[in-house]
């Protein structure tokens, strides 16, 4: 009887350690994924410190915003960022680097695609105005300037989309490319799926949805969807022009196709489905 008694209470103290040493294993990969810190540049810190490197004139031949050749002050920004950041523990190919400006803007593209070319951070226009540090820039029926920060590339072509190229930046994000992917993505809804990759490419840059996204346009999701106080015909038409709808409206005209709006649409109106 007694033997019985050790063999179960032997089995029994084999199978706490067998489950304590499964959630210690747990918590050690928990710890292990959230174990790497958001990485942040805060440019205008870093200019305030006289940490931004050696300046120098940049011409930029076409400039995309002034539409004209243009010469910056500015720094190099891959010098920049391998001052600040040791790239070699950064897994490049997964991460994105996010350009937050300050009036909520927030484009991105992929960090392996930013460190192909030589990208600078201009800080000065040489050519503005007697007074002033930088020429006004008319968008829409808007003025507005470029300061702090403008981004501008001495070797890539302003007709290529894949490069981003935006002024009032503060902060440059670096974060991982399948971080939000879960959280906005929808699942068996190969309708949706169109627009969601739509909405990926022309609207997330200044457009939240569940908190998550650019701020320089109203969030799109909660407390209410869009689709809940837009009729879905005059969305679908707004989103193709909306200077058709308002004077000197700040969302630009996206080129995108009537259908291709319907998809984006589709998309909103699964996510009123699911809220934050």
């Amino acid at each position: 009887m007694k033997t019985v008694k050790i063999h179960l209470i032997l089995s029994c103290f084999f199978i706490f350690s067998l489950l304590s040493c499964n959630q210690q294993k747990e918590q050690k990969i928990e710890q292990t994924v959230n174990v790497q810190p958001e990485i942040v540049l805060d440019l205008v810190d870093l200019q305030s410190k006289n940490k931004l490197g050696k300046d120098t004139v940049v011409t930029i031949v076409n400039d995309p915003v002034y539409h004209k050749t243009k010469k910056y002050q500015a720094v190099n920004a891959l010098e920049l960022l391998k001052n600040e950041i040791d790239l070699s523990k950064v897994d490049i190919k997964n991460t994105l680097i996010i350009f937050e400006c300050i009036d909520g803007y927030k484009p991105e593209m992929p960090l392996e695609l930013f460190l192909k070319t030589n990208p600078f951070l201009a800080f000065k226009d040489v050519d503005a105005p007697k007074g002033s540090n930088w020429e006004k820039i008319i968008k829409n029926g808007n003025e507005m300037n470029a300061d702090p920060f403008y981004l501008v590339y001495t070797s890539v072509s302003a007709d290529n989309q894949e490069y981003k190229w935006p002024y009032n930046v503060i902060k440059f994000r670096f974060e991982s490319k399948n971080k939000n992917i879960k959280a906005l993505q929808p699942k068996d809804d190969e309708k949706a799926m169109k627009g969601f990759a739509l909405f990926q490419k022309q609207c997330i840059t200044c457009h939240a949805i569940n908190g998550i996204g650019g701020e320089m346009g109203p969030e799109l999701n909660y407390p209410k969807n869009i689709t809940e106080y837009w009729k879905e015909n005059e969305l679908v038409d707004y989103i193709v022009d909306p200077a058709s709808f308002r004077h000197k409206v700040k969302m630009p005209t996206l080129g995108i196709t009537r259908q291709e709006s319907q998809e984006i649409v589709d998309y909103l109106k699964y996510m009123s489905e699911h809220k934050k």
